[in-house]
């Protein structure tokens, strides 16, 4: 939700994608055909797919994997539709829109073949089989606390992030937000009106959250129209995976920080620059490899499959499966950026 390296990997993955067989399943196989759909075609999903096919070929299945490009509901649900038609046996989704997309996953879908939603959640749980990610509203105080790092006497913020119509997107925001109104808690409680400007929160004041649509210019030129109104404002948050890189260039030669999400290779490098605070990040990787395994599972009649699971891993009444974030700071971006780059082949 990525760096100068996956920046050329990115396009030749997606004109590897229009070639016959390629990233395709193979439908005479005659193994179980499983597919994953992401909720846009930024970077941060390269991982996602390195972790489906690995499971894929661990648990020899096929697996299909798309990157909805443009990242619309109405795209994605036609890419959904698509892989039903060609016979897959489960789909773990990323679901844009997800307050109205409930009754397309949920009538469409979900009754006909075992689908998880993964990295972002539907409202109405019943929808879905469950939900593989992070916990986005403990992980959005994590981002809260880099703030607290980043600009420890307070100070204006501001928000930046795809679309706000994102399950993730509220509960990380909120989870900023929480912390620095001096809120304890582990579970989101009310949720701060998005459109909310100037807004004193603790020894904050939230001057505005920005949306992008999954623009990484369109973030950018927010940040830069904002941080020329407001010189004054001390950090930039940027809630997804392109945003940050997008929030360095802009407060480049003003006092604004910049704190961060997931693992974009810009941003692990502006870490290392002091630019950037800190990152918190997920991991997509699993989020493929898991979903994998769940898929093959709910398919074969076995259930949702808990022994799947590895340590510091949870599933809650909800079916909810949280993967434990991290937060990378200047101290330990050294040794994860290797390991971003062991997982793309780079090392």
């Amino acid at each position: 939700m990525s760096h100068r390296i996956c920046l050329l990997v990115a396009p030749l993955l997606a004109a590897l994608t229009l070639l016959p067989g390629c990233g395709r399943n193979n439908a005479n196989s005659g193994k179980i055909k499983l597919a994953f759909v992401s909720n846009n075609a930024h970077n941060f999903w390269v991982y996602a797919q390195k972790g489906c096919e690995k499971a894929g070929k661990d648990l020899d299945v096929d697996v299909e994997f798309r990157m909805p490009n443009p990242g619309t509901a109405e795209n994605q649900q036609r890419i959904v539709k698509e892989l039903i038609s060609k016979g897959v046996k489960g789909i773990a989704v990323s679901p844009n829109d997800a307050v109205n997309s409930v009754d397309f996953f949920k009538d469409q879908v979900n009754k006909d073949i075992p689908f998880v939603c993964q990295d972002n959640d539907l409202p109405d749980v019943s929808a879905r089989r469950c939900y593989i990610g992070t916990h986005n509203y403990r992980a959005g105080r994590a981002a809260g606390e880099l703030v607290k790092k980043a600009a420890p006497k307070g100070g204006k913020i501001a928000i930046f992030v795809g679309r706000m119509d994102a399950t993730n997107a509220v509960e990380r925001r909120q989870g900023v937000l929480d912390v620095l109104m001096g809120i304890d808690a582990k579970e989101m409680g009310k949720v701060t009106d998005p459109s909310a400007a100037d807004l004193k929160v603790g020894d904050y004041i939230l001057v505005e959250t920005k949306t992008d649509e999954g623009d990484q210019a369109k973030c950018q030129t927010a940040a830069s129209s904002i941080l020329t109104r407001n010189p004054d404002i001390v950090c930039l948050i940027g809630l997804w995976e392109y945003n940050p890189p997008a929030l360095m260039r802009a407060a480049k030669g003003t006092k604004a920080t910049v704190v961060g999400f997931d693992e974009n290779f810009e941003t692990l490098q502006g870490i290392q620059a002091g630019t950037v605070v800190g990152t918190v990040v997920q991991n997509p990787y699993r989020f493929g490899a898991l979903s994998v395994e769940i898929l093959k599972g709910l398919a074969e009649d076995k259930g949702l499959l808990k022994s799947a699971l590895k340590d510091g891993e949870e599933i809650d009444a909800q079916n909810r499966i949280f993967i434990p974030h991290r937060v990378i700071e200047r101290g330990n971006v050294k040794g994860f950026y290797a390991e971003c780059r062991k997982i793309l082949g780079k090392e």
